[in-house]
């Protein structure tokens, strides 16, 4: 495959997969080491260019400022997203790896939020967060209805 361009060049959802990410926050062993597994995410995802932090870009429902890209290449998904939030930018980082570089039928029967669950991470679903989560996955989907149709 074709590398992607900036800003979809990044390793979440492409070197670190759903899969290899799920088995390292059930490895870690309570809720301190999962915490600081997103810190540690949050801090190797790329910022964002200037050129993509703007209200075309923003989130809306996010407390924090959080923005997200989403395009198309070769029928891939491709997202980029940053947050000025050290744990929505964790929760951004999971997010991309679970969507990005996928295609619409890699998606069709996924659950995001099922998933955090299963990893034990429904402490980072606050009300708040939870609606700015939610929201982000709402531009994802409708980027995939969008595409799907």
């Amino acid at each position: 495959m074709t590398p992607y361009p900036p800003p979809f060049d990044h390793p979440f959802g492409t070197g670190l997969d759903r899969d290899t990410l799920a088995a390292r926050l059930n490895a870690a062993p309570g809720w301190e080491a999962k915490n600081r597994l997103l810190v540690q995410l949050a801090r190797e995802l790329p910022t964002l260019p200037p050129t993509y932090r703007n209200d075309q870009y923003r989130v809306a429902g996010c407390e924090s400022s959080a923005w997200m890209v989403i395009t198309w290449q070769d029928g891939h998904l491709l997202s980029a997203a940053d947050s000025d939030s050290r744990i929505i930018k964790g929760l951004l980082a999971l997010l991309l790896t679970a969507y990005h570089g996928r295609t619409p039928a890699e998606l069709a029967d996924f659950d995001f939020e099922s998933w955090l669950i299963s990893m034990g991470l429904q402490r980072f679903l606050s009300a708040s967060r939870g609606n700015g989560l939610r929201a982000m996955l709402r531009k994802i989907h409708e980027a995939i209805a969008e595409y799907s149709h």
